[in-house]
């Protein structure tokens, strides 16, 4: 899942097995966005509900794309049911929400299997049914680069580019940069009535609009909507 992040997303890589089928779907190779998160002006950033809600419901459009049974483009030689790790390898950077958005993911690719599948015997005749209705554990690879990308405001925090990382500051001593800054001024003033319990009177500008005024706000909106 990409950090935005998408971190980078960001990120999600799954390889699967062959496929006999008239397009021969040799594999499946997926870069996965994460879910929705909480704003990085508040770190550290989470997964949300919502967040959680949309990786799993792709998980489970992707299961019905190339792995269940009655899949139109299944791939040849895939376990629709319990998962195998030949099968599969999945990866995502260490931060918080990219690994759980990955975990999501997966439990809406490959589900629960439930008490029957889940259920196996031991020598002595033993029942014993996995935890949460077989539910399927699968291993999330931790990818270095670009890590705590999930609190950084720019990219630029986690690329490690020098030359980014002057190019990007040098705007901000261009005249473009303070005629606008300037310009802009009265118009995030009149938001303080808004979002002062948030931001103080010097945090109010053009600067911190994107990285984390905007976030913020934006994620208000859409939390009070989805409770309406």
């Amino acid at each position: 899942m990409l950090s935005l992040t998408t971190l980078a997303l960001t990120a999600l890589p799954i390889a699967l097995a062959q496929s006999s089928s008239d397009e021969q779907i040799l594999g499946v190779y997926m870069f996965h966005r994460h879910g929705d998160r909480t704003s990085k002006s508040t770190p550290p950033a989470n997964l949300t509900n919502l967040g959680y809600e949309e990786v799993y419901k792709s998980g489970q459009y992707y299961r019905n794309r190339y792995i269940a049974s009655d899949a139109d483009l299944r791939i040849n030689g895939i376990d629709s049911d319990i998962v195998k790790a030949s099968q599969i390898a999945v990866s995502a950077p260490e931060d918080v929400v990219l690994q759980h958005s990955a975990m999501g993911f997966l439990q809406g690719l490959y589900p629960p299997v439930g008490e029957e599948l889940g259920t196996s015997t031991l020598a002595n005749g033993t029942e014993i049914t996995a935890p949460l209705d077989g539910y399927q554990l699968i291993t999330v690879g931790e990818v270095d680069t670009g890590a705590d990308s999930e609190n950084n405001a720019w990219l630029q925090s986690a690329t490690g580019c020098k030359q980014a990382t002057v190019s990007s500051n040098a705007y901000f001593s261009s005249k473009a940069y303070n005629d606008l800054l300037a310009s802009t001024r009265d118009f995030y003033t009149e938001l303080t009535p808004v979002i002062s319990g948030s931001f103080n009177e010097s945090q109010i500008s053009f600067k911190n609009a994107y990285t984390s005024m905007f976030p913020r706000s934006a994620i208000a909106r859409v939390f009070t909507w989805w409770s309406d």
